[in-house]
C-alpha cells in the first residue's frame, strides 16, 4: 500500500513539473510575440519615407509658398497683426491634421521655392502645375485646381486689344518661373516679355507703363481689376491644355516619399467631394481688398 503510494506520489509530482515547464514556455512564447510586435512597429516606423520620418520626428510639417498670390496664399492683416492666409493655408492646415502634427507655413520668392524643397527647407508646395523640369526633383499629387490665364492691361489702354494680333510689339509682364512663362510666348510670340519674381512688382510695372499688360491667372487678374480702377481685364484669354498643365498639383521631394502623396492625394479627395475647397476659394476671395494686392 505504501509502495502504491509513493508511486501515485511521483506521478503527482511529475505531472506538477510538466505543468510549470509548460507554463514557462508558454510565458517564453508570449515574450517571443512581444517582441515580434516591437519589431514590427519598428519596421512599419522604418519603412517611412525621408519626409514623412522627418515630419513624425519633429511633429510639424513645413509648407512653401510665395505668399503674393492670392487668393491662393497672401498677407492678411488680421487683429493687428500679419497673417498669411488664402485657401491653400487652408488646404495645408488640412493635411497637417490628418498626419496630427503642427503646420509650419515658409513664404518665400516664387523662383525659391523649388530649391527649398529639393534642400528639405520645407516638406511640399501647393499650387504648382505639372512640368518635365520640376518633376526632375518632386513628385506631384493629384491636381486639385484648374484656371484661364489672361492679360490685365491699364483701362486707358484695354480697349486697343480686342484680338490675339494686337498684343504684336507690346511687353507682357510675366511671373518668373510661373506655367505663363512657357505657355505665353508659345501663344504669342510676336510679343516681347519681361520676367520678374512677384506679382505685386509686375503690376507695379504695369501701371507705370514699363510694361503693356501682365499676364495672370483668371482669379487673380479678376480681384487685381476690381480693386483697381486703373486696371482691366483684356479679351485676350487662354485655356492651357492637358499637356501644358495638368492643374493645380502639391509637389513632394522626389524619391521614396510615396506615403507622403497617399496623404495628400487623401485629403484632396476629400476636400473636393465635401466642398471644403470651394468655400475656401470663396472665404479667401471674400477676405481681399485693395491693401492686399498692392
Amino acid at each position: 500500500m505504501k509502495k502504491k503510494c509513493v508511486k501515485m506520489l511521483a506521478v503527482l509530482l511529475s505531472l506538477t513539473m510538466m505543468s510549470a515547464l509548460a507554463a514557462c514556455g508558454s510565458s517564453g512564447n508570449s515574450g517571443s510575440g512581444s517582441n515580434s510586435e516591437s519589431s514590427d512597429a519598428k519596421s512599419s516606423e522604418s519603412s517611412d519615407g525621408e519626409t514623412m520620418a522627418k515630419i513624425k520626428e519633429e511633429g510639424k510639417i513645413v509648407m512653401g509658398v510665395n505668399a503674393t498670390y492670392a487668393p491662393f496664399e497672401f498677407h492678411k492683416t488680421i487683429d493687428g497683426k500679419d497673417e498669411i492666409v488664402g485657401f491653400d493655408i487652408e488646404l495645408g492646415q488640412a493635411i497637417a491634421d490628418e498626419l496630427g502634427v503642427e503646420l509650419v507655413v515658409e513664404d518665400m520668392s516664387f523662383d525659391g521655392l523649388l530649391p527649398a524643397l529639393a534642400t528639405g527647407k520645407v516638406d511640399f508646395l501647393p499650387g504648382l502645375a505639372y512640368s518635365e523640369e520640376r518633376a526632375q526633383n518632386a513628385s506631384f499629387s493629384e491636381p486639385y485646381h484648374r484656371s484661364i490665364q489672361v492679360v490685365l492691361m491699364r483701362d486707358d489702354n484695354v480697349d486697343t486689344v480686342t484680338e490675339d494680333s494686337d498684343l504684336s510689339g507690346m511687353t507682357i509682364g510675366i511671373l518668373k518661373g510661373s506655367i505663363q512663362s512657357t505657355t505665353f510666348p508659345t501663344r504669342y510670340p510676336n510679343a516681347k516679355t519681361s520676367e520678374l519674381g512677384k506679382i505685386p512688382d509686375l503690376v507695379a510695372a504695369l501701371k507705370s507703363g514699363s510694361v503693356d499688360g501682365v499676364v495672370l491667372d483668371y482669379v487673380v487678374a479678376t480681384l487685381y481689376a476690381e480693386n483697381n480702377d486703373d486696371l482691366a481685364m483684356s479679351a485676350i484669354q487662354y485655356a492651357l491644355t492637358d499637356e501644358e498643365d495638368s492643374g493645380s498639383c502639391i509637389l513632394v521631394r522626389k524619391d521614396n516619399n510615396e506615403d507622403l502623396l497617399v496623404v495628400i492625394n487623401k485629403v484632396l479627395t476629400e476636400v473636393q467631394a465635401n466642398g471644403d475647397l470651394e468655400r475656401w476659394e470663396n472665404d479667401a476671395i471674400a477676405l481681399m481688398d485693395m491693401d492686399d494686392i498692392q
